[in-house]
């Protein structure tokens, strides 16, 4: 893939599929001229998936438990880590320190600072969420799309681009639209193609 024609929106990231995945997944998004291109690889290949600006109906944001799940697990390890420091530096008051205290504290708070990283990390990149992109014919799931603030800042990117590729209706327009599309449907009608003749349901 030639990277003057693409430009990266996302990093990888791992696809969600089951338990007993045998490979792993990870996917990525990819600006190009016209079009949205995700790829999905898994170290052996790659998919390729195309969505054009003209085609693209709705991107959804669902906000998820996922940066509070990740807390909590992380919190595991965490609490007695705390905890074992705590009694430590408590019992090297009162007495005089020896040179394995030192040691004692090191190979606790090494662990106690990775964890404690990892958790502050979770918790400033946002709550997670699962986006979707939704067009005519499909909707499909964007996993680098993981947090709400990195979904935020590349639709706020695509929003323009949809637009010019699509047009945008006047808001005055709105009301006029959904009045056309209700009478049509009251009548028995349904318009597939905005260009082409509408069919009777039968």
């Amino acid at each position: 893939m030639a990277e003057k024609e693409y430009q990266r929106l996302t990093r990888a990231r791992l696809r969600r599929a089951g338990f007993f995945t045998a490979v792993a997944t990870r996917s990525s998004l990819w600006l190009g001229k016209d079009h949205l291109l995700g790829i999905d690889s898994n170290g052996y290949g790659e998919d390729y998936k195309r969505f054009y600006f003209r085609d693209i109906q709705a991107v959804t944001i669902r906000k998820t438990t996922r940066r509070r799940l990740w807390n909590w697990i992380l919190a595991i390890p965490l609490a007695p880590c705390f905890i074992v420091l705590i009694v430590g530096l408590v019992d090297i008051s009162r007495r005089q320190i020896q040179t394995d205290d030192y040691w004692g504290l090191i190979g606790w708070g090494i662990p106690f600072g990775i964890v404690l990283g990892l958790m502050l990390t979770n918790t400033l990149r946002g709550p997670g969420c699962v986006c979707h992109l939704h067009t005519a014919v499909q909707t499909e799931e964007l996993p680098s799309l993981n947090r709400v603030r990195r979904a935020r800042m590349v639709l706020d990117r695509l929003r323009p681009l949809i637009a010019a590729a699509q047009g945008q209706l006047a808001p005055e327009e709105i009301p006029v639209r959904m009045q056309e599309l209700a009478s049509q449907q009251s009548a028995g009608y349904v318009v597939d193609d905005p260009n082409a003749p509408p069919r009777i349901i039968p």
